[in-house]
């Protein structure tokens, strides 16, 4: 029973995850800039990070989404690896 529980989990999951990748416009609507460009009389900043922020959440946000799948994964199964037995009911 409780694998069929995770297998209508897991397809909820993927159909709610292909339903908001299938209704996102890609592509259309007015490009912004990828870099910050300061207001008047305010200093340009002196690291990157917000280029380097842009450019994940606009030209690599679907790798980014994806490592963040895969690092989860991988959270959930270093979890299930090093869970104790006795705690759920094993000897």
């Amino acid at each position: 029973m409780v694998k069929y529980k995770i297998v209508i989990l897991t397809l909820a999951f993927l159909a709610a995850l292909f339903a908001s990748l299938s209704v996102t416009p890609w592509g259309q609507g007015e490009k912004q800039p990828l870099s910050f460009q300061p207001k008047e009389g305010m200093r340009l900043p002196e690291s990157g990070i917000g280029d380097v922020g842009m450019e994940i959440f606009t030209l690599y946000v679907f790798p980014f989404e994806i490592l963040a799948l895969v690092l989860t994964a991988a959270l959930v199964g270093a979890i299930y690896v090093a869970r104790k037995d006795d705690i759920l009911g094993g000897s």
